[in-house]
C-alpha cells in the first residue's frame, strides 16, 4: 500500500481501518476538494486509463457530485463505457479515494462536465504518526530558535504545521540561514493553550524557491522528543482536531 503516490489502492481488507461511511464527512471532504480546488486524478477502464479533473460542484440533496470533464474524446468514450470510476486526490497531504458508478456528460454553468452519484464509501489515508494540523492563523503556534552567531538571542518563528514528527516553519533566510540537517538545540515551541515545549529540531529542507516577501517554508523533524513533549504536543493537536471538527471533516481518524 502507498500513501504518497495517485494511483489507486486495490481491494484489500488492510484498507477498511481508513474508511469513511458518514454522510455528512465525505460530502465535507468532497467540498473541502472542490472549495480548494484540488485536482484529482480519474481513473476508468478498470483503473487501465486515467485523466485529470477537479470537483466543480457537490449536490447532497440531489446526491451528485459534479467532476470537470476531459476534452480528450477517447478518454470521454472510455468513461462512458466504465460501470465504475475510481477517484484519487490528495487533500493537506491525505490521500483520498473512492469508487462511483457510470458518469453521465451535462453541461455544468456552462462548462462541460460528468456528473456521477455520490460515493457510499470514501477512503482517507494516512498514517497517523505523520499526519499534520495547521495552527489557525488567528492564534498560531510559534517556535522560538536561536538566532545563528548570536549567543542568547532567538527568532520567533511561525509554525505552518506539524505532527508529533516534525513541523514546518515559515523562515526568513537572513535570520535562518542553515543546511540540510543543521541541528538546532534548545528550541522553544508555543502550543496555544497547551504551552511551551523545549524541543530539539533537525533541519531537513528549506525550499530553494522564496515567496514575494523572502519568506522560505523549512521543514525540520524532532530530535528524541520527550515523553512529556510528546503529550503536549499530541493534546494540542488533539484541540486542533476538536476545533476543526466544528468546520469542516478531521483529516486524521487514522489507525497507528
Amino acid at each position: 500500500m502507498s500513501l504518497t503516490t495517485p494511483f489507486p489502492e486495490p481491494d484489500s481488507p488492510e484498507l477498511e481501518r481508513f474508511a469513511v461511511y458518514s454522510r455528512s464527512e465525505i460530502v465535507g471532504l468532497l467540498r473541502q476538494l472542490r472549495d480548494k480546488q484540488v485536482l484529482v486524478t480519474l481513473y476508468y477502464d478498470q483503473a487501465a486509463g486515467f485523466t485529470v479533473s477537479n470537483v466543480l460542484d457537490v449536490n447532497e440533496g440531489f446526491e451528485e457530485l459534479i467532476l470537470d470533464r476531459t476534452s480528450d474524446a477517447a478518454a470521454q468514450k472510455a468513461i462512458h463505457a466504465s460501470r465504475q470510476l475510481v477517484v484519487v486526490a490528495f487533500l493537506d497531504n491525505v490521500k483520498l479515494q473512492f469508487s462511483v458508478g457510470t458518469a453521465e456528460a451535462i453541461e455544468h454553468q456552462g462548462r462541460p462536465a460528468f456528473r456521477v452519484r455520490l460515493p457510499q464509501q470514501l477512503l482517507r489515508m494516512q498514517r497517523r504518526n505523520t499526519y499534520r494540523r495547521q495552527p489557525p492563523e488567528m492564534r498560531p503556534a510559534t517556535c522560538l530558535v536561536p538566532a545563528p552567531g548570536e549567543r542568547g538571542q532567538y527568532e520567533s518563528v511561525r509554525v505552518l504545521d506539524l505532527s508529533v514528527g516534525g513541523l514546518a516553519l515559515f523562515v526568513h533566510p537572513i535570520q535562518f540561514a542553515l543546511p540540510a540537517d543543521h541541528t538546532l538545540n534548545n528550541c522553544y515551541l508555543d502550543l496555544p493553550d497547551v504551552g511551551q515545549i523545549t524541543v530539539t529540531l533537525r533541519v531537513r529542507y528549506v525550499d530553494a524557491q522564496a515567496s514575494n516577501d523572502g519568506v522560505r517554508r523549512c521543514g525540520c523533524e524532532f530530535v528524541d522528543l520527550s515523553e512529556s513533549a510528546a503529550r503536549m504536543l499530541q493534546r494540542y493537536m488533539n484541540k486542533l482536531d476538536a476545533a476543526g471538527r466544528t468546520r469542516s471533516p478531521p483529516l486524521d481518524e487514522q489507525a497507528a
